[in-house]
């Protein structure tokens, strides 16, 4: 059966996520991060990092629901989204041991899986990154530390946001 093949700028949704979509939309299955979590008062670095990007209007949400963390038919342990002034523009799943009994096949398949998708990668780091580079979107899969996490991203935004948090 052949598949086809969308290209990363083109493709509107991940599992039904699509970058743009309002926070609000998502808001009542997201625990937002506000800095009073543990890790920020115990990390200065952190919580001024946090705090940065408050104020630049990224606002960060860890997805509490169930379907949108599914991707291969796999349901990551956590996910992440991020928003630009009220805007999804990040989502990343974390895969750990628990996910995926044997990371090493389950990253290969991830590849593959993205490769049917969108064909092969635009650039490989090493063997355990793998990167799909459009002009607007830009899907990361990486295996590192025994876990696995797949990030995608408007390019836009994502540069827009690391302008506002250097400034």
């Amino acid at each position: 059966m052949l598949f086809a093949q969308e290209s990363i700028d083109e493709v509107k949704s991940i599992n039904g996520l699509e970058l743009g979509a309002t926070l609000e939309s998502l808001q009542d299955q997201l625990q937002l991060i506000t800095g009073k979590e543990t890790v920020y008062q115990n990390n200065t670095f952190l919580a001024e990092s946090l705090k940065r990007n408050l104020k630049a209007g990224i606002q960060e949400g860890i997805y509490q629901g169930h379907p949108l963390r599914i991707i291969n038919g796999v349901e990551a342990h956590d996910m992440r989204l991020i928003y630009l002034s009220g805007l999804l523009y990040k989502c990343r799943w974390t895969f750990n041991k628990r996910d995926l009994p044997n990371m090493e096949n389950g990253f290969k398949d991830f590849i593959n899986f993205f490769s049917k998708k969108f064909g092969p990668p635009t650039e490989k780091i090493f063997n355990d990154t793998f990167i799909w580079d459009g002009d607007i979107n830009r899907l990361t899969i990486s295996f590192l530390d025994g876990s696995m996490q797949v990030e995608w991203r408007d390019n836009l935004s994502e540069k827009k946001a690391m302008q506002l948090t250097q400034n």
